[in-house]
């Protein structure tokens, strides 16, 4: 079969797809991926050899600088409806037309789409194929969910189509991170668990590790994420917690302009080793790992989860808040809200043994999950 994958261009969209991409192309099936023309890097980087990049759509800073210009509102702080009209607005506008050129021309079987990206679904309805949504995050909160819906509506009646929901969601997302106490849409069509897989490069290269640690330190891995990675706010998260007597290992995410301004090998005030790396697969960076701290992407949660390791969360935006919410629930973690309560919550994470044990729950259950492999099997009907 032919799998038309689709992801907002932001490496926190199109990761998670990568297993799935993968799986497909090992069971025979050919795989596309509609996105950005400026994420070409990373689909030919991060990606399987075999995978179709079909260019189409804005980068996240041309998306969000549209959106708010249309909206008026703070580009790093819109509102719901502001997000509605980013994802189901913007988005349609500027990607809809050349993804629907290039599926035609590619011919697809099926779309797989991921939870924010509108593009995979009105290509679906336009082209009248089967379609699967990719939860790689928590559920969208009620009101984001129908300002999207109301946003993405009127682009759909331009072309004389109606919304619809997916005919299977692909759920990464474990029960135990959901906050009860946020009300999410309903979940639409047939919900299939899939364990969320840590990103690894597809082909072989030499594997990054952390220098050992000769002290027996606890080492502690700090990721802003791909997005809220600045120079200025990583050094202050760094600082914060190796304050410790820990050693630190730190991400520039995507932030490589600013590797100059960071340190990169250094001793922290607690007497622990801190180095500094740019972009590497999570898989890679978790190694020999006793606590991550960042912001709450649902990338670094999963695969930190996935492998027990418990968390401290500072949200910054996006989804943060509501991953947050429901590491804290599932006692896999602790939330701060500002930078002077980082410290203290390291030194509480690594001492207390029931978060840690809240960690595990949690990675049982990611692990019972069934396999990208398996999804796509039942997707193509050889389930």
């Amino acid at each position: 079969m032919r799998i038309l994958f689709t992801a907002v261009a932001a490496h926190g969209h199109v990761l998670p797809l990568a297993p799935l991409i993968a799986a497909a192309l090992e069971q025979g099936h050919a795989a596309a991926l509609v996105t950005s023309a400026g994420l070409s890097d990373v689909v030919a980087r991060e990606l399987a050899d075999g995978v179709e990049h079909l260019p189409a759509g804005p980068m996240p800073v041309e998306l969000a600088t549209e959106a708010a210009r249309r909206s008026g509102e703070d580009i790093m702080a819109p509102s719901v409806d502001g997000i509605g009209e980013t994802f189901g607005g913007v988005l349609l506008d500027l990607a809809a037309d050349d993804a629907l050129a290039a599926a035609r021309r590619w011919s697809p079987d099926l779309v797989v789409s991921e939870l924010y990206c509108t593009v995979g679904p009105l290509v679906a309805t336009a082209l009248q194929l089967p379609l699967h949504e990719v939860r790689m995050t928590a559920p969208l909160p009620a009101p984001l969910a129908a300002a999207i819906a109301r946003a993405a509506e009127g682009r759909y009646a331009r072309r004389g189509l109606r919304p619809r929901d997916p005919d299977t969601v692909l759920d990464l997302w474990p029960v135990e991170l959901r906050d009860p106490a946020i009300a999410t849409r309903p979940d639409p069509g047939h919900v299939l668990p899939v364990r969320a897989t840590p990103h690894r490069r597809p082909r072989p290269e030499p594997r990054w590790s952390p220098p050992p640690s000769s002290s027996g330190r606890p080492r502690v891995l700090v990721t802003l994420g791909t997005i809220f990675s600045g120079a200025d706010m990583l050094t202050a998260v760094v600082d914060a917690v190796a304050g410790a007597p820990v050693d630190v290992v730190a991400t520039l995410g995507l932030a490589l302009g600013d590797a100059a301004a960071v340190d990169r090998d250094r001793t922290g005030a607690g007497g622990g080793t801190v180095t500094v790396v740019g972009f590497v697969p999570i898989d890679e960076l978790l190694d020999d790992v006793d606590l991550v701290v960042g912001v709450g992407g649902a990338g670094t949660v999963l695969a930190a989860l996935g492998r027990a390791i418990p968390l401290v969360l500072w949200p910054r935006g996006a989804d943060h808040p509501t991953i947050a919410a429901g590491v804290a629930m599932a006692g896999a973690g602790v939330v701060v809200d500002d930078l002077a309560a980082v410290g203290p919550a390291v030194a509480r994470v690594l001492d207390d043994p029931a978060i840690r044990a809240g960690a595990r729950s949690v990675a049982e259950s990611i692990a019972r999950a069934p396999g990208p492999a398996e999804a796509v099997r039942v997707l193509t009907g050889r389930g």
